[in-house]
């Protein structure tokens, strides 16, 4: 008899429906959702073959190379940031429409991801801004995707959203995730993974026969830079969303940071989920503490994303979370992350 084990894939999003005013009186209510994927049905589960043939160039045939190959390519990077899993991004195209992440594995010093947020980048046979349908049409979603990792077979369940905004594909020796916006229906980002990283990041639920890779035990220190590199991407990638959006970008706030991520920190080690905490206060208490006084000020937060571009998205593709990333009244951000959960506070300071 096989032994399945099945993982149910579940990300926590808590839905801020509103911004603070300083001449309200009565601040809005929170909601929260918590999003269970149903448990994989692996009888039957049958896979669709995309109607594309795999380029010779663009982007993707960086996947493999080395890091002398990417320096040579692409230069110094802007930035090189560390992750929880064994691969450091090199940040190149900040602030461009040529933005983009090569995930380079440590031990190997080999690319084993690569995700792209820029437009100006040669990702055929998909295009950023593309609409869905036209994709669909040469990639139709499937429910199921199998694949083979080291011995280890691996079920992917996509549920009805994963597959409108999330689908995956096999590609070549790779897998791709494409990123949609479920407003606009058009291709936001592209993140290429090798089936190690697939499998390691586990973005799906999931049944599976074997033995899974596990995650490397970071250090505080190592969970500290981790962190501090999350805040900066999930920054970028908010800005390059809002000029996409045709909205001005923020200024970076070093006080609402703080109090971002005091919030993420307390929330994670007090094992709760809200705006609203019975120790620190709501969002206008918490600004006021770090010295903020403002016109108007509005949060994200969010929990279990397995990394900041995952969330960004996830934002994007939540209604009332949307509306404060790409809210015209804010002018500064700061972000907070704190071992995989995340605040974001916007605001619109008081002038002099």
């Amino acid at each position: 008899m096989r032994k399945i084990n099945i993982i149910i894939f579940s990300i926590a999003v808590l839905i801020f429906t509103g911004t603070f005013l300083t001449n309200q009186l009565n601040f809005p209510e929170t909601g929260s959702g918590i999003t269970n994927n149903q448990q994989p049905a692996l009888q039957g589960a049958s896979e669709t073959r995309p109607l594309f043939s795999v380029p010779r160039t663009g982007i993707h045939t960086f996947m493999g190379k080395d890091e002398t190959q990417i320096l040579k390519a692409f230069g110094k990077p802007d930035r090189i940031d560390e992750t929880e899993y064994g691969y450091r991004w090199f940040i190149y195209g900040r602030n461009t429409s040529s933005y983009l992440q090569i995930g380079i594995d440590t031990r190997t010093h080999r690319v084993t991801t690569i995700y792209v947020l820029g437009n100006k980048l040669q990702t055929a046979p998909f295009e950023i801004g593309e609409q869905s349908r036209a994709i669909f049409k040469k990639m139709p979603p499937s429910h199921i995707v199998s694949m083979t990792d080291r011995g280890t077979k691996i079920d992917f369940e996509l549920s009805g959203e994963d597959m409108t905004v999330r689908p995956l594909v096999k590609f070549g020796t790779s897998w791709v995730q494409l990123n949609f916006d479920h407003v606009t229906g058009r291709l936001m980002a592209i993140r290429y993974m090798s089936p190690d990283v697939l499998a390691l990041q586990r973005p799906y639920s999931m049944a599976y026969e074997g033995t899974l890779p596990q995650e490397p035990a970071l250090s505080d220190k190592e969970w500290q830079a981790v962190d501090d590199a999350e805040d900066m991407e999930i920054f970028d990638m908010s800005n390059l969303l809002r000029i996409r959006f045709k909205k001005a970008p923020l200024a970076w706030s070093a006080s609402a940071h703080q109090a971002a991520f005091l919030h993420s920190r307390e929330m994670k080690i007090k094992n709760y989920f809200s705006h609203d905490s019975k120790w620190s206060g709501d969002l206008k208490t918490r600004l006021e503490k770090e010295k903020i006084t403002f016109l108007v000020a509005g949060e994200n937060i969010a929990a279990r994303y397995p990394d900041a571009a995952a969330v960004t998205i996830g934002w994007l593709n939540s209604i009332d979370h949307r509306k404060n990333l790409l809210n015209a009244d804010f002018s500064e951000l700061g972000v907070g992350s704190y071992q995989n959960y995340y605040t974001q506070d916007f605001v619109q300071p008081m002038g002099p």
